[in-house]
């Protein structure tokens, strides 16, 4: 891929991620003519979760990989735009399904760059392809286990509703490691055809400069 075109494929990505960012903020707005309290939070919780990477451009000149903004954007329009501007959670029970499986594989990827990226650029981690597959897994299990905690202590400290029963709790577990499972999978062919680090090239630049940097001091 030319640079160029990374450049462009970079760019799609990152509109369609704003174009999600605009659809969170129409969630907030609607969550505030309802006077609903919890969407609201989560509505503007989404939102500065979604303009995070453009932060990181702006004031600390690190760029992600466009698919990773518009991931971030997606999974988190998954839930307070489509779950609270259309309110499909209601009517369509497996929706939190889609959702957990999509957040699982983000989370999967945002591993397998971090994980790539350290074994490329420090001399304190050398894996295996698969070994490295091996770990997004785990990870992205642990981080399942460690969200429903947060459902389970929101529900009994809050008095949400979060998780309804142990049969939901699994089921969500269970699909945190089909999607990490997946992305793993997907993983091990980008690294093997040099796609990852097309990707990570202004990261692993980024990662040099601080390692050499370091080195100095």
């Amino acid at each position: 891929m030319t640079e160029i075109e990374k450049q462009g494929c970079q760019t799609r990505w990152t509109y369609a991620a704003h174009v999600l960012i605009i659809g969170m903020v129409l969630s907030l707005l609607v969550a505030i003519s309802k006077d609903d309290l919890q969407w609201i939070l989560e509505c503007i919780a989404g939102i500065l979760i979604s303009t995070a990477p453009i932060s990181l451009k702006r004031f600390f000149k690190i760029e992600l990989p466009g698919i990773i903004d518009f991931m971030i954007a997606f999974a988190l329009f998954l839930h307070v735009g489509m779950g609270g501007l259309f309110d499909v959670y209601y009517p369509i029970p497996d929706f939190d399904i889609v959702t957990h499986f999509v957040s699982s594989v983000l989370i999967a990827f945002l591993a397998l760059i971090i994980i790539y990226l350290l074994d490329k650029h420090w001399d304190g981690l050398f894996i295996d392809v698969y070994a490295m597959a091996f770990a997004v897994v785990v990870v992205t299990m642990a981080s399942g286990i460690v969200w429903e905690f947060a459902e389970w202590a929101a529900d009994m400290l809050l008095g949400m509703n979060f998780q309804l029963c142990l049969e939901d709790t699994m089921m969500d577990l269970l699909v945190d490691t089909i999607g990490g499972m997946a992305m793993a999978m997907v993983g091990i062919n980008l690294v093997k055809e040099g796609k990852l680090h097309e990707m990570t090239d202004d990261l692993g630049r980024l990662a040099v400069s601080y390692v050499n940097h370091k080195k100095k001091l």
